[in-house]
C-alpha cells in the first residue's frame, strides 16, 4: 500500500516538474487578425450608413390635440412641404424651428415614435385681446396673426393699439388698470399708447381717460379712488378725464346726463 502511494506521489511530482508547453502565435498572424477585425467593423459601418441613407423618408404625424381645425390644417400644410430623411437621421431641431416660425404657435414638442413616425405636437398662443384690427395678443404681450382670420377683432376682447414692440408694456398697463377699476364695475375696452408715450383709455361704460407718461400709474390709481368715493354719485355723468397735469386734472361732463340730473 505504501509503495502504491509512493508511486502516485512520484508520478505527480514528475507532472509538476515538467515544463508547461506554450503556443507561440506568429506576429504576422496577429497583425492579419487585427486587420481582418478592423475591416469587418469598417464594412459594417459602411453598410449601416448606406442602409440609413437608402431608408425611405420618415412619416410626419401632426397631432391635432389642443388645436382648432384651422390650426391643424395650417400646421399640416407646413409639415407636408418639408423634405425629411429617414426615421433616425431626420433633423428634429430643424422641424421644431420651422414649426415655431408659425406666428400662432406657442410651444412645440417633436419626438420619434416607432408606430407613427416623427410626431409633431404644438400648442397655440391663447389670445386675450385684439391688437389693432389685424392681430391678436396673448397674456405675455406676444402679438401674432391667428391661423383663422375669423378670430380677428373679437368683440369680447379689448383692443390694444401702439407699436408692436410696446405690446408687452401695453398689455401690462391694461391688466393693472383692470385690477384698479374692477371694484367700480369698469373694464378697459380700448387702450392706445401713442408714439409720444401718451395713454388713451376707453372703458366699457364709455368713460375716456387720457394720461401722460409722468407718474402714470399713480394718476390712474388716484382717479379710481376718486371715482369710488368723492365722484361716485356722478360717475355716469363724466364723459372724459384728462390727467396730463402735475397738480390736478380736468373733467369733461356729459351735457345731456348732467342736465337731466340738475
Amino acid at each position: 500500500m505504501a509503495q502504491t502511494v509512493n508511486e502516485v506521489t512520484d508520478l505527480m511530482s514528475d507532472k509538476a516538474g515538467r515544463p508547461k508547453s506554450k503556443i507561440q502565435i506568429p506576429a504576422t498572424v496577429k497583425y492579419l487578425f487585427m486587420v481582418l477585425v478592423l475591416g469587418l467593423l469598417v464594412l459594417i459601418l459602411m453598410m449601416g450608413g448606406k442602409a440609413l441613407r437608402d431608408a425611405p423618408p420618415a412619416n410626419i404625424y401632426v397631432s391635432n390635440q389642443g388645436l382648432s381645425a384651422a390650426q391643424y390644417r395650417s400646421l399640416q400644410d407646413v409639415m407636408e412641404q418639408q423634405q425629411v430623411s429617414s426615421f433616425f437621421t431626420s433633423d428634429l431641431q430643424a422641424l421644431r424651428d420651422i414649426t415655431m416660425g408659425l406666428a400662432w404657435v406657442d410651444q412645440v414638442s417633436i419626438s420619434r415614435d416607432w408606430q407613427r413616425g416623427i410626431v409633431v405636437n404644438a400648442l397655440p398662443k391663447q389670445a386675450v385681446a385684439n391688437f389693432g384690427t389685424e392681430r391678436l395678443v396673448d397674456a405675455k404681450g406676444a402679438v401674432f396673426v391667428p391661423a383663422d382670420s375669423r378670430d380677428l377683432t373679437q368683440e369680447r376682447f379689448a383692443t390694444l393699439q401702439g407699436e408692436m414692440s410696446q405690446a408687452p408694456v401695453i398689455m401690462q398697463q391694461m391688466q393693472q388698470v383692470n385690477d384698479w377699476y374692477a371694484p367700480l364695475g369698469m373694464q378697459v375696452e380700448d387702450i392706445i399708447l401713442s408714439p409720444r408715450m401718451t395713454w388713451l383709455i376707453r372703458f366699457d361704460n364709455g368713460l375716456r381717460v387720457i394720461v401722460d407718461n409722468e407718474n402714470t400709474a399713480q394718476k390712474l390709481l388716484n382717479l379710481s379712488q376718486l371715482l369710488g368715493n368723492q365722484l361716485s354719485t356722478r360717475r355716469n355723468e363724466i364723459q372724459s378725464v384728462d390727467l396730463r397735469y402735475k397738480n390736478g386734472f380736468t373733467i369733461a361732463w356729459n351735457v345731456t346726463q348732467s342736465a337731466e340730473s340738475e
